[in-house]
């Protein structure tokens, strides 16, 4: 299988800008009501879809996530979270919106499934995911030794 990566142009440039300051405001804004980034550890539900933030053994920051897809960092391989047909018909109509903006548009980085990527192009694309959803910020957690990028849906504070 010979992949290639998608070309941007300059509108998905443009595009990945406006995320970039949408996302470093939501995260001043998680820094400034939650000192995000500074936790102690973080625990993950799978099922629930939510992370624990942890600091001095007290939660304080309990976000839903929205799953955007992984990096396999063997085969340098981005997978949008959109191509698991095992996703629940909720999560696939929560993504299917990212997609259909990147077909209105031709931004292949959001319509191609599976592609060639570095740890930039993963953050890049969650942050898209999360402009597009209006998400609460960005983070990368580790499922089975595998880094999945997210996007915060809700904030639940303890």
């Amino acid at each position: 299988m010979n992949l290639s990566k998608p070309q941007v142009d300059e509108s998905f440039r443009v595009l990945h800008k406006k995320a970039h300051e949408f996302v470093t405001d939501q995260h001043e804004t998680l820094t400034e009501d939650f000192s995000f980034g500074a936790y102690d550890q973080y625990s993950l539900d799978t099922e629930e879809s939510n992370i624990s933030f942890v600091k001095d053994g007290e939660e304080v920051l309990k976000p839903g996530y929205q799953a955007v897809g992984y990096l396999d960092e063997n085969s340098g391989l981005w997978t949008w979270r959109w191509a698991n047909p095992a996703i629940s018909s909720v999560e696939m109509e929560e993504l299917d919106i990212i997609r259909s903006y990147g077909e209105f548009f031709n931004y292949g980085l959001l319509t191609q499934a599976e592609w060639p990527a570095t740890e930039g192009d993963a953050w890049a694309v969650t942050a898209i995911a999360a402009y597009l959803r209006g998400g609460k910020g960005i983070f990368k957690i580790q499922i089975d030794g595998t880094p999945h990028f997210v996007y915060f849906t809700k904030l639940l504070t303890t």
